[in-house]
């Protein structure tokens, strides 16, 4: 979901392990779905409407109930952690990859896990829809 000019998102000084973050897997998509959230967390806003939408950031903290998430220039917002999508891949220097997808049945947006993106076939569903 990057563009040309959106740079990618890396391992920061306050968390240069990119090992410690998560990825999309069949039990957690979203922000919401992790149990323990490490500030650093690479993750692709996708249910918000201002001009933020498909853009990448990490997450920092919780304010209340929001997800605080930096962006790339600086700048902080809160979010809903459901609306927060984790990458499918993580590679050793760093660098997050989404692979986000549009659901052919509900048209809700959902990630791809690392296989689901490698599979010979391309998963058309998100799981909700797909049995």
């Amino acid at each position: 979901m990057r563009d040309a000019e959106t740079p990618a998102i890396m391992a920061t000084p306050e968390a240069p392990d990119a090992t410690q973050f998560e990825v999309a897997m069949d039990s957690h998509r979203t922000l919401k779905d992790l149990r323990a959230r490490q500030p650093g967390q690479p993750v692709c806003v996708v249910g918000s409407g201002d001009d933020r939408k498909g853009k990448e950031g990490v997450f920092q903290h919780f304010n209340v109930r929001l997800a605080v998430v930096k962006f790339p220039d600086g700048k902080t917002l809160g979010y809903d952690p459901l609306d927060l999508l984790l990458p499918c891949e993580i590679h050793e220097d760093g660098e997050a990859f989404f692979e986000i997808r549009t659901c052919a049945a509900c048209n809700q947006i959902f990630p791809l896990t690392s296989d689901e993106f490698r599979a010979e076939q391309e998963r058309t569903e998100c799981p909700e829809c797909q049995p």
